[in-house]
């Protein structure tokens, strides 16, 4: 291999890790094909937490190798501004990336990766099955995948409709649907008495995602810092240790 080969590697293999696809509508609310790459990175070091996971499963018989999916789709959740029909609000904001997991058992999982308070990408929470990834390969280029926490429904968002993806109802626009979630949720946004009562299946806002099936947070223990590096790290050290093979077959 050449000198000049390693390095058109190792360029490629950057510019790769920095051009992933991601919507147009997924741009403009403010998700870039960069953070695509640090959420999937940030999942590529739970390889060991997700086989804990699925042992600890109800049903598990015996061990499991995992695999991560190498898939980073956006979720977006209801916004509270939408129901209460702030002027521009938009339906809703982004609440975390879903990557699958599937063990070699058949069983699936998802990893949701969330910003901290600091920005980086960090793994928040580990939900049975593959949900997400299921209803975002129905969204349409350039719609957006909406989730309605409260009634458990997920949509597609774009050119100005909202579409059940599951159920045999029809698209409706985004007025409508407003006014669908604002009749149902109105009187129990933050701040609401419904809200101050602690009553079941109020709006929670305070929380960025809403838990599903039997996942939990991910251990607090597990540092996801350095994850990011992981795929550019990969990139040099094989073309690296090319090059270095190059220079003992080719000595100077």
């Amino acid at each position: 291999m050449s000198r000049r080969a390693l390095v058109l590697a190792v360029l490629t293999g950057a510019a790769l890790l920095m051009t992933a696809p991601v919507s147009g509508a997924a741009q403009a609310a403010g998700i870039s094909s960069a953070d695509v790459v640090a959420a999937r990175s940030a999942a590529a070091g739970f390889q060991d937490v997700l086989v804990r996971f699925f042992a600890q499963a109800p049903g598990a018989q015996a061990p499991v190798s995992v695999r991560i999916a190498p898939d980073a789709y956006p979720v977006y959740e209801l916004s509270p501004d939408f129901v209460a029909g702030k002027p521009g609000a938009v339906p809703g904001g982004f609440a975390y990336f879903a990557v699958p997991a599937v063990a070699s058992d058949g069983r699936t999982a998802t990893l949701w990766s969330v910003r901290d308070a600091d920005g980086a990408w960090q793994i928040g929470n580990i939900a049975s099955g593959d949900v997400e990834s299921a209803y975002a390969r129905k969204v349409p280029p350039g719609a957006l995948l909406l989730h309605e926490p409260q009634v458990d429904a997920w949509y597609a968002v774009g050119d100005g409709r909202v579409t059940p993806l599951s159920g045999t109802a029809g698209a409706v626009t985004v007025a409508d649907y407003q006014r669908t979630v604002s009749a149902r949720y109105a009187d129990k946004l933050p701040g609401s008495v419904y809200a101050r009562d602690g009553e079941a299946g109020g709006y929670d806002a305070t929380a960025q995602v809403m838990p599903r099936g039997d996942g939990g947070a991910a251990p607090s223990s597990h540092d996801p810092g350095w994850v990011p590096l992981l795929i550019l790290v990969g990139v040099l050290a094989v073309s690296g240790a090319g090059y270095v093979l190059h220079l003992r077959r080719n000595p100077a």
